[in-house]
């Protein structure tokens, strides 16, 4: 038991720029790149770099760049050898976690997540929907809004991310009074997330569905280190039951915070997050202010989390 967990990043992490510096130092993370592109024939590097925004957002090319990179930067750690106690991933860093695990092929994994990526962003033009971050609202209340306005519509909790953010997904039209409601029910900011549409909700339900019937194709192994799935909340490495875990994620809630409070019981303490940004490191220190956070999406301190880990 070594006390530390790799956490992996999803939907809402990327930004136009992000792996410009870390590409350069690590040619690992450009192979990767490079190797997703013989693939899948996209040059997701470029996307990642250059966007622009709008097409980075696109949930069809948003998918696979949080997810290559996240594997690219998860090699060059992985080179030295270490391997945590555990690892989980945010909604889409299931599939980092679930490749780092060598629960499937990298190359496995982003056909994968292209075939999610493909059949989300379909359902998504079918059934136009958002998704809100509402942020100091207290979880029983917005439990209320919810079943208040579910007649009017698709509304759901999509992520229990932290103590005051929880995500809701709905359907467009119900921007306004939802909006209103959550306000009057004391939600201090609520904030529009960058994806395309409602996802984690019934309105995902369809594609679900897709989904399922495409994974039947794919070979999904004993995980080597154990992963805490999104939709039950605790450590799992039987290749079936991983399998059942990602196949309703679509339409589940994201049990992010149940997530890092079951692995804090297992003596975790600190968090490497691999892949872009920092979303998640803040979210888990909201869910305990005394766990060390590791971003690594930067040289610096990519470098940085590698000297740390050769020493533990």
């Amino acid at each position: 038991m070594n006390g530390i967990a790799f956490v992996f990043p999803g939907q809402g992490s990327q930004y136009v720029g992000m792996g410009k510096d870390i590409v350069d130092k690590y040619p690992e993370i450009k192979r990767t790149f490079t190797r997703a592109k013989e693939i899948l024939g996209t040059d997701y590097l470029d996307i990642c770099l250059n966007g622009p925004e709008e097409k980075l957002n696109d949930t069809i090319n948003t998918q696979l760049c949080v997810y290559i990179l996240s594997i690219g930067i998860y090699r060059v750690i992985d080179s030295y050898g270490f391997k945590p106690q555990i690892m989980a991933g945010h909604s889409l860093g299931e599939y980092s976690a679930l490749t780092a695990s060598q629960t499937f092929k990298f190359s496995d994994g982003l056909r994968i997540v292209a075939k999610r990526a493909e059949i989300m962003s379909k359902e998504a033009k079918r059934y136009p929907g958002k998704m809100l971050a509402v942020l100091g609202g207290d979880l029983r209340a917005v439990e209320n809004v919810i079943e208040e306005l579910s007649g009017q519509g698709t509304i759901a909790i999509a992520n229990y991310n932290c103590p005051g953010q929880i995500v809701v997904s709905i359907e467009a039209y119900m921007m306004e009074p939802v909006t209103r409601a959550l306000k009057e029910a004391g939600a201090k900011k609520i904030i529009e997330l960058p994806v395309s549409g409602a996802f984690h909700s019934q309105m995902m339900a369809g594609a679900e569905e897709q989904f399922k019937k495409f994974l039947d194709n794919h070979i999904f192994l004993t995980s080597e280190v154990p992963i805490v799935p999104n939709t039950i909340a605790r450590p799992v490495v039987d290749a079936i039951e991983l399998r059942g875990a990602l196949q309703s994620q679509i339409s589940s809630s994201v049990k992010w915070q149940q997530s890092i409070e079951q692995m804090i019981g297992l003596g975790i303490r600190t968090f490497v997050e691999i892949g872009p940004g920092d979303v998640l490191s803040k979210i888990i220190k909201r869910i305990d202010r005394q766990a060390d956070i590791m971003p690594t999406d930067k040289p610096d301190i990519l470098e940085a989390v590698i000297e740390y880990l050769k020493d533990v």
